[in-house]
């Protein structure tokens, strides 16, 4: 046999031979199921994190949504200590509820951008939602919402973080993932009392609607015309609050120094008397600061009022409007007696 032929019969027995083909073909497929593995892996713990995302989002406004009516209420149990909570009426003057009445509030609508800074202080929307923002983690972006309607109110966390995609998945779609959360405010307690106070205000307007259908068959003589409140003194117009609202003028303490108080009646409530214009003066803010404290800290105190009387000498009446803002901003209700 020639040196040609034994070459062709050695072609054809490489040709047909099977030796190497598992190691060939493991060569080929190998890497396509180590990639699918890797992407299964990272593609999970992508959606542990959106998941993880999604849950600190809810539990982020539905205990800011649970804790709204006490900004000193416990995040995690819901305890409040003895005599620690917010001022009588701060569903009306620090709730955000003037801003369903103002062109351009966005009606009602509090917002906190993520992360939070920490820097907002005192007991509106916006601090109680930095105080919800303060235990997100730092990694944590978006924003924490308050909207006060006519008859709801609600908290709505959205929020955002860039995830683990493969290095190759982050060429083909972004990792950052989104969760939104809305819990809206209950107040029990205060359905209870409003319930309350519609019955018996809806039961005072029948009795109204009957006098005045009295009041056509036997006319009635017409009232004497109402004299304006104008006092010399702001001690004159201290009495008739006291007169008004059956208070007592009492000296308390407080953290900063001693405050007088012109009126103080039976439910806590305490009244302060000015007379004439006035402005935000720094002794103004100084006893705005002081009633804040009892509100805060004294058993006697529950609340604050603050009575603005006409001046018979000039004729003028009512805060500045940086004082009335400054006052309704740290729940103080402010009275102009016309």
């Amino acid at each position: 046999m020639g040196n040609a032929a034994k070459g062709a019969a050695a072609l054809q027995r490489f040709v047909r031979s099977e030796r190497g083909s598992y190691t060939l073909e493991s060569a080929l497929i190998y890497p396509t199921i180590l990639l699918a593995l890797v992407s299964i892996v990272f593609m999970s713990l992508f959606l542990y994190e959106k998941s993880v995302l999604y849950y600190t989002a809810s539990m982020t406004a539905e205990r800011a949504a649970y804790s709204w009516d006490n900004t000193r209420k416990d995040w995690t149990t819901g305890n409040v200590a003895p005599g620690q909570y917010d001022g009588l009426y701060w569903r009306t003057g620090s709730d955000g509820i003037g801003g369903m009445f103002a062109f351009g509030s966005a009606l009602g609508l509090q917002k906190v951008l993520l992360p939070a800074d920490g820097s907002s202080g005192g007991q509106g929307p916006k601090a109680k939602l930095t105080r919800a923002a303060e235990g997100l983690p730092a990694d944590v972006t978006g924003e924490l919402t308050y909207r006060h309607g006519l008859i709801d109110r609600e908290v709505t966390a959205r929020l955002g973080r860039r995830g683990l995609l493969p290095f190759l998945a982050s060429q083909w779609d972004s990792s950052y993932m989104q969760a939104q959360v809305k819990s809206i405010v209950t107040e029990p307690v205060e359905l209870i009392r409003n319930v309350d106070f519609v019955r018996t205000f809806v039961v005072r307007v029948k009795d109204l609607i009957t006098v005045s259908k009295a009041g056509e068959t036997v006319p009635r003589e017409p009232p004497p015309e109402q004299k304006k409140l104008v006092f010399a003194r702001a001690e004159e117009a201290a009495v008739y609050v006291r007169g008004i609202t059956g208070g007592v003028k009492k000296w308390v303490s407080a953290p900063s120094g001693d405050r007088q108080l012109d009126s103080l009646d039976a439910d806590g409530l305490m009244h302060e008397v000015k007379l004439g214009y006035t402005s935000k003066a720094k002794d103004i803010q100084s006893q705005v600061d002081k009633d804040l404290e009892l509100m805060r800290q004294s058993s006697e105190v529950k609340g604050v009022v603050w009575h603005f009387f006409r001046k018979e000498k000039d004729g003028k009446i009512g805060p500045s409007k940086p004082l009335r803002d400054y006052l309704e901003q740290r729940g103080i209700i402010v009275v102009i007696h016309q």
